[in-house]
């Protein structure tokens, strides 16, 4: 008798939802009950967990749903013109693939990519490419990589879905009502048609459209800064926001940077209804956007008192239902979310909800209350091999299966997609902290490509990262913002010095200046650290490390500027700690203060 009470109500619920969508556009009423409904609908379809325990049955099982989903991508790519050259017949097994697949990189696949951006088919996969995503992180044309439709859907279920059953299990009520704030890429096309840009929405994404807080209107002339700005105001004018969600923690500190700095101008936006005319908008943006913007003067009041009090803990104060902040926040983001979980955000959950790459979904947070990100490997997601990494140790291209792998040691992923990349170095080095049921959990230790090495020294991201903490501690009533270092090869007549060395950039705050002695505490504490570093040192062969000041306003510049190289999104790009491209190191250099 319930289950048909729940059925009718569930049916009832449905016809209104149907009748709601044929009424004016212009009815408020009619708008905001479609939104509640829709909702409430997606918040039901949630709390089934259907994604969730799918996942739990993949890991129980990972060694084998492995195995069946590499010998399904090879038969189904069998036919393929990379299918075809590289004998994908032939292979009948793992071990068979592991031996006579070579491990790639970008470069193999530069000239297939070519061919497919040109329009040609049955390249990399059958038929034709639904898009080529840009790749952050690179320069000059674009480095981009395919993507089917078959995989962005499945990405989306098996990551976007399992985090928000999580969101929806761990913190009930999070997902009423979620402020997003991002820079809209923009999207070019190739004659062939096919799109380059960020990875494709697909029809069932926009089925949970109705958690976030409406779109508003944008323009692509709209500076990074004033479309934040303008996703600022309308977010705090709404007082029920339940969570916030931006791609990487950068974005979010960022947004929280403009309210510290620009909270007068906010407050009197939102008491006048007009935007500032400081904000460059193009006027019918700017009107579509002020019709929207009612005056609620006491609104500004609240906010005017919790800005006059102090920004740390402020995104509580202003938002008293807020639970979760979803953004990535390890790896090279890792400075920004203790940024954001240490002030603003203090007493709101930092939830870093995937480990996802433009080549592929590698793993899932389940675990939101931890206090460092780790990621449950999807074993459906891709095949996946695991190069060992030690200290020490020679560069091997031997790789692992998930079965063999460890915990607590180091791996190089490399991944087979359904998208046509075959033995693909990532170039992401991982560490194995356990393993839930069958499948590893994985900490993002750093990538490879910003390793710092001179005179082959080989000091990891991380290590430097780690070293860099310790040094600032060293100085009294300083905190570190940002950072970026680069080698001095790359930067000719910007760098000082003829010996090699590191040229390290700094944004702090509590202080305007350091000394010449804590500027060098750098180098001492690196040398504690890394014995060949300090060998080198002591030899002469390597010179000291060159510590400069720069403001926090030369890291947003920089992230522009590698969006502008890469033609990879703003929003979906990590802060580049190691810098490779002189472009980026000279652009910093001349926004140095000291």
């Amino acid at each position: 008798m319930l289950a048909v009470s729940l059925l009718f109500v569930t049916f009832l619920l449905g016809a209104l939802g149907g009748f709601l969508l044929l009424l004016p556009k212009q009815s408020r009423w009619a708008h905001k009950w479609l939104v509640k409904y829709w909702r409430w609908r997606c918040n039901r379809v949630l709390s089934r967990g259907k994604h969730r325990h799918k996942l739990e049955e993949d890991t129980g099982d990972a060694e084998r749903i492995q195995e069946k989903i590499l010998l399904g991508m090879l038969e189904e790519l069998q036919e393929t013109d990379y299918g075809q050259r590289h004998r994908f017949r032939d292979l009948t097994d793992v071990s068979s693939f592991r031996k006579l697949q070579p491990l790639t990189g970008y470069q193999h696949y530069k000239d297939y990519i070519e061919q497919i951006s040109e329009g040609a088919e049955n390249i990399l996969v059958p038929g034709k490419t639904l898009a080529l995503v840009a790749t952050a992180g690179t320069r000059g044309s674009p480095r981009t990589v395919p993507v089917t439709e078959c995989s962005a859907t499945e990405r989306f279920q098996q990551g976007t879905m399992v985090c928000l059953e999580v969101i929806h299990s761990h913190f009930p009520g999070a997902l009423e009502k979620v402020a997003r704030f991002s820079v809209p890429p923009s999207i070019c096309h190739w004659k062939s048609g096919i799109s380059i840009g960020p990875y494709p929405s697909i029809a069932s994404y926009k089925f949970l459209e109705h958690l976030y807080t409406p779109k508003l209107p944008s323009d692509p002339t709209m500076s990074s800064y004033d479309m934040l700005y303008i996703q600022l105001l309308f977010a705090l004018k709404d007082t029920g926001l339940t969570a916030l969600q931006a791609d990487f923690s950068w974005l979010l500190h960022r947004v929280f940077s403009i309210l510290e700095t620009e909270w007068k101008t906010l407050v009197k936006d939102i008491m006048q209804g007009f935007i500032s005319p400081e904000r460059k908008l193009p006027q019918d943006i700017r009107k579509q956007l002020e019709t929207l913007l009612l005056p609620d003067p006491r609104r500004a009041r609240e906010l005017h008192t919790h800005c006059e009090n102090g920004f740390l803990a402020i995104a509580k104060r202003i938002w008293p239902r807020l639970q979760v902040a979803i953004t990535v926040c390890s790896g090279s983001s890792e400075l920004e979310g203790r940024f954001l979980q240490d002030g603003p955000c203090q007493g709101v959950t930092l939830y870093s909800p995937l480990y996802c790459a433009a080549e592929g979904l590698v793993g899932v947070n389940i675990s939101p209350m931890a206090v460092a990100p780790r990621y449950v490997l999807c074993p459906r997601s891709a095949f996946f091999e695991f190069i060992p990494v030690r200290v020490g140790m020679e560069e091997s291209e031997e790789t692992k299966c998930l079965q063999d792998i460890c915990v607590e040691e180091a791996y190089e992923l490399v991944i087979t997609t359904k998208d046509g990349l075959f033995r693909y170095r990532l170039g992401d080095v991982v560490q194995v902290t356990g393993f839930h049921n069958k499948s590893p959990i994985l900490e993002f230790l750093y990538r490879k490509s910003q390793t710092l090495s001179v005179r082959g020294e080989q000091i990891t991201e991380d290590e430097f990262y780690r070293i860099l903490l310790r040094t600032v501690r060293l100085w009294p009533g300083v905190a570190l913002i940002n950072y970026c270092c680069a080698e001095s090869g790359i930067l000719g007549q910007y760098s000082g010095g003829s010996d090699p060395h590191y040229e390290v950039f700094i944004a702090v705050k509590g202080v305007r200046d350091l000394s010449e002695e804590q500027r060098y505490k750098l180098d001492q504490v690196l040398q504690e650290h890394f014995p060949l570093y300090k060998s080198f040192r002591f030899k002469g062969s390597i010179g000291p490390v060159r510590v400069y000041l720069t403001s926090p306003k030369s890291f947003a510049n920089l992230l522009e500027l590698c969006s502008s190289l890469s033609g990879a999104p703003l929003h979906a790009i990590q802060p580049p700690r190691t810098l490779r491209y002189r472009e980026l190191a000279e652009s910093i250099r001349k926004q140095v203060i000291s």
